[in-house]
């Protein structure tokens, strides 16, 4: 049979020493399992070398904010709802003029996408070069004409 001791007074002194002990035995097993990780290869501490993230990042930013500004160009391109029209615009661009299965309101909206790439200016240049194209093919031909006769 185990005697049970009784103490008198205060065990205030004793569970301090009992923490202390704790405290500094634990932290010397974190501070040799720190090493054993390090030294067993869980554990990867660098020399100070470092990747830089931030180009990264902003490049893929910068993408994005390109393709939102993009989006808001297009919003803001007005495309004619005449479909011969659109057609002619999309010719004029180097466009396939309809797609299968393409609809007016479809190729309206391809227009406006390749339109909010290029430029909005580029359909007006296209049609002043066809333009000056067709007065020059014109005067050839009159000249040519007028040589004949």
């Amino acid at each position: 049979m185990k005697k049970s001791r009784v103490f008198y007074g205060s065990l205030e002194e004793k569970e301090r020493e009992r923490l202390t002990l704790e405290a500094a035995s634990s932290a010397v097993t974190g501070n040799d399992a720190v090493k054993a990780g390090i030294k067993a290869g869980n554990i990867n501490i660098s020399s100070g070398e470092t990747m830089e993230m931030e180009e990264r990042v902003s490049e893929r930013q910068q993408e994005a904010l390109a393709e939102f500004e993009r989006r808001r160009r297009a919003r803001q391109i007005t495309v004619s709802t005449d479909d011969a029209e659109v057609k002619a615009g999309l010719r004029a661009l180097g466009e396939p003029i309809t797609l299968f299965g393409e609809g007016p309101a479809d190729r309206r909206e391809r227009l406006r996408s390749v339109l909010s790439v290029v430029g909005p200016d580029a359909l007006k240049k296209s049609r002043k070069d066809e333009d000056r194209a067709k007065r020059s093919h014109d005067e050839v031909r009159n000249d040519t004409t007028t040589l004949v006769v």
